[in-house]
């Protein structure tokens, strides 16, 4: 019981370290950065139950929130949620809900990772486009159009790169879950 305790630890706290070295593999754009947050987002929501996953994401918040640099260009603190940026890091949470949920009920086969990580996906760019609107003062166009359409096919692309890697891992995650809750 405690071996499987200390495996189930381990492997979330892998996954956070995955999670915060994404966040630094950043593509400079003018207003949002393209990173690989999405990715471990999706990996995480992917390979981890529902409640593991969530906790993952929240560390990752919090640890930010407090002030370790561990978002995107080693930003961290709360000034950062007040700024453009700071709906996608709270949809991170929503990403990572739906997808797991939906997994939990569907199983991790391949169509069902696809179909659930995009749906996560889409939430994670509509809020984060949405949160755009009071922080800069867009319209609801000008928001979809600078957070969410620019995003689309890089989210996409990071999709399709994940499902193998989380068809390779899956069968060590479920062994390591005891598949409870999973």
């Amino acid at each position: 019981m405690q071996t499987m305790k200390l495996k189930r630890l381990v492997l979330e706290g892998m996954l956070l370290a995955v999670m915060i070295i994404c966040s630094q593999l950043t593509i400079p754009l003018p207003l949002i950065p393209i990173t690989l947050q999405t990715f471990a987002v999706g990996i995480i929501a992917s390979l981890l139950p529902l409640v593991d996953g969530f906790q993952v994401i929240l560390v990752y918040i919090l640890m930010g929130a407090v002030g370790l640099p561990v978002y995107a260009g080693f930003s961290s603190g709360v000034a950062v949620f007040l700024g453009p940026t700071g709906g996608y890091l709270v949809s991170f949470v929503i990403y990572q809900l739906i997808t797991a949920a939906w997994l939990s009920k569907t199983g991790r086969f391949p169509r069902q990772l696809l179909l659930a990580n995009c749906v996560g996906a889409l939430a994670n760019l509509l809020i984060g486009s949405l949160w755009m609107i009071p922080v800069l003062h867009l319209s609801l166009m000008q928001a979809i159009m600078t957070g969410l359409v620019p995003f689309l096919l890089p989210g996409l692309l990071k999709i399709f790169v994940l499902l193998p890697i989380v068809l390779r891992l899956k069968n060590l995650a479920s062994r390591t879950f005891m598949k409870e809750n999973y």
